[in-house]
């Protein structure tokens, strides 16, 4: 009963996604089909138990990245909302993006006595010895986005690719038919990000795929808007013909959105602007008809299934999306002008 207690919210916020999606289908090369594997894989118990110690009453620890950030006050939302549906106490600590404070932050949780650790981490290297510690205390430990190091348990994380192929679908049913090639630019996250490699990789595979398109140009934006700024300026500067630009965070969307004024591009024009993550900012342009779209991620879904997970491994009775790497994948969807005010509202309704 305890690991199904919140199913019903979390398929209503899941719903709450779904009602505004894009429909389109994940790509089967990076997907979200259930393998079928379960805790008793990773578990040192028999079938259906579990190597983890549920401690009354049922306490969780959540250590997360900076609650400065509104993603992760959103994320720690779904955590507490999820809790409560649970029946479970919740601490959440924030470490305020200090590699340092999250680790004897955690630490600080595991010997409080919890039944399960989440953490968004500030630095994935700094992982391994936190979970060694937690596994001694028989407490599972899930990681919710960022990244992943050490014998983690499960891996909550926006499914980036299918992230990716939204963008290109959307491109593809905008300027399939134009007069071609249509030159695309693309703005990178900083070099090592994995999820910014996984939104980057899908885009423009299905890019290359169709004859009609061209990336001519892939940047990195550092994540920043000044960053995208200064990508898009020089991309644009090099290529006075380009006609879209994807980039992998919305914060290098709002900088490229800036560079497209100072060389007189818009949207309204038909310029192509696709920025990832679902912020405010971007919603904002999308409104104002500065931006085509974002592709929206759900970081309060996302920390409710993280709590999902953690009461799965506890029951012994958990299964992944991608069985290597541990990893259950969140669905994301594409948000434009016609269906921004939908996504605003379900949004609202989980704050």
């Amino acid at each position: 009963m305890r690991a199904r207690s919140i199913a019903a919210a979390l398929a209503a916020a899941s719903l709450l996604l779904a009602g505004c999606a894009s429909g389109a289908d994940v790509p089967e090369d990076t997907t979200a089909t259930s393998t079928g594997a379960t805790a008793e894989e990773t578990a040192a118990g028999g079938e259906g138990e579990s190597q983890f110690e549920l401690k009354e009453p049922l306490s969780l620890g959540y250590s997360v990245y900076d609650l400065q950030n509104p993603y992760w006050q959103s994320w720690a939302a779904g955590v507490e909302a999820a809790a409560e549906e649970a029946g479970a106490e919740i601490t959440i600590v924030d470490q305020k993006s200090d590699q340092q404070a999250q680790v004897s932050g955690s630490l600080d949780l595991i010997n409080q006595g919890i039944s399960g650790l989440i953490i968004t981490p500030v630095q994935p290297s700094a992982l391994p010895a936190t979970i060694d510690a937690a596994h001694e205390a028989k407490i599972p430990v899930v990681i919710g986005d960022i990244g992943t190091a050490g014998d983690y348990d499960a891996y909550i994380q926006s499914n980036n690719a299918n992230g990716g192929a939204l963008a290109a679908e959307y491109v593809i049913e905008q300027l399939g038919d134009a007069e071609g090639p249509v030159q695309v630019g693309v703005i990178e996250l900083h070099a090592g990000s994995v999820v910014g490699e996984e939104r980057v990789a899908e885009f423009t595979k299905l890019m290359g795929e169709h004859e009609n398109f061209e990336v001519v140009s892939s940047l990195d934006g550092n994540d920043t808007v000044d960053g995208g700024f200064a990508a898009a300026q020089d991309m644009l500067s090099a290529n006075p013909e380009l006609q879209v630009i994807y980039a992998a965070n919305d914060d290098s969307a709002i900088g490229a959105q800036r560079a497209m004024e100072t060389a007189g591009k818009s949207v309204e024009d038909g310029f192509i602007l696709i920025g990832f993550d679902g912020s405010d900012g971007a919603l904002d342009l999308i409104k104002q008809g500065k931006m085509s779209a974002t592709v929206a991620q759900d970081p309060y879904g996302q920390g409710m299934k993280a709590v999902q997970t953690v009461l799965d491994l506890l029951d012994g009775d958990m299964e992944y999306d991608d069985a290597d790497s541990k990893t259950v994948f969140f669905p994301v969807e594409i948000v434009t002008a016609e269906n921004l005010e939908d996504f605003r509202a379900a949004r609202a309704e989980q704050n």
